[in-house]
């Protein structure tokens, strides 16, 4: 019995060593696939992704591109394409953002650099419909810090992106590393849609309504929905303002006419007052304006012709009443042109 029981133990031994060295086998293989990426498992993973989308994608998945290739780039991943259904699978937390803005489809995929497979830029194609809903992500995009481009009339980069309106498209092309050496192949990515895309970009004309003293440079944006939290102000041009004294937005929006615009002024300075905007005496010379003091800022709305427009989240007084002056004569010079 003695006998047994050793030879029973030294059989039990050697099975738990073998258990363990194949664990041990698994463990090194999960380590290496971790730190080694192949491109042909993520595209496999890709086309079960696409499937899942109700896309259908041809098979030839790597001779496919979103964006006809300059020399040096090649496909990494299979094009993805998604609707208002199925955005926020591909942008998590940011969907809303476009669908309010009257997003359309989006097209994306990564490509690789031929002579540096560490190296790959994702595009990303919004078609927004037309040029000004564009703009408008363009602008409630736009990062910090960001050095004008002239590829289009609305374009800028940072240090591993490029971002540009063309025609309906917003398109942002982004690196996988912040170098000198991946701006060369995002710009030359970025040149190549532009070439092959048939779009003239909108000039947007509000730009010029806005008056130039204290004007931040590239700070212009257009809110397509909700501005300011008040659910009839759509379509509304911003701009910020810097001065010795303060900082504050100008906003001006376009209506159908002049008796749209007054009544929209109005409801505002309503909305205002309702969460707690205080209505306060000042030397306004434009017919119908209001100052309201809210939350230890001052805003002035008033309309224009066709235009709602005003100054808010201002710290000075006086100087919130001196920009909205000069918006006015702005927007009165266009209006009786």
């Amino acid at each position: 019995m003695i006998g047994e029981n050793k030879t029973y133990r030294r059989g039990q031994t050697a099975s738990s060593l073998a258990i363990l060295c194949l664990l041990a086998v698994i463990g090194i293989g999960i380590f290496w696939a971790q730190y080694n990426h192949n491109p042909a498992v993520l595209q496999k993973e890709l086309r079960l992704q696409s499937t899942a989308t109700g896309k259908d994608f041809p098979p030839k998945a790597l001779t496919d591109a979103i964006i006809p290739l300059p020399p040096g780039l090649v496909p990494l991943t299979l094009p993805e394409s998604f609707d208002a259904q199925n955005l926020s699978d591909k942008i998590n937390g940011k969907a809303e953002l476009y669908l309010s803005a009257g997003f359309s489809s989006l097209s994306s995929q990564r490509f690789k650099d031929k002579n540096d497979a560490n190296l790959w830029i994702e595009a990303f194609v919004y078609d927004m419909g037309n040029g000004e809903n564009a703009f408008s992500v363009f602008s409630a995009q736009r990062r910090d810090g960001g050095a004008t481009l002239e590829l289009t009339p609305y374009a800028y980069r940072t240090p591993n992106a490029l971002f540009f309106v063309h025609g309906s498209y917003y398109i942002e092309v982004i690196a996988s590393e912040a170098t000198d050496r991946a701006f060369g192949p995002m710009k030359l990515l970025a040149e190549s849609f532009i070439a092959a895309t048939a779009a003239r970009t909108p000039v947007i004309q509000e730009k010029d309504l806005f008056p130039r003293q204290g004007l931040v440079p590239d700070s212009m944006a257009l809110i397509s929905a909700d501005a300011f939290g008040f659910e009839h102000l759509n379509q509304v041009y911003t701009a910020e303002y810097e001065f010795e004294n303060g900082q504050m937005m100008a906003f001006l929006s376009r209506r159908q006419d002049g008796r749209a615009a007054q009544e929209l002024a109005s409801a505002y300075q309503e909305f205002l007052a309702t969460f707690g905007g205080q209505f306060r005496d000042a030397d306004l010379p434009i017919k119908g304006a209001r100052l309201v003091e809210i939350l230890e800022t001052y805003e002035v709305i008033f309309s224009c012709g066709p235009y709602v427009a005003g100054v808010r989240e201002a710290d000075n007084k006086e100087l919130a009443i001196q920009l909205s002056q000069r918006l006015y004569d702005m927007l009165k010079g266009d209006a009786t042109e």
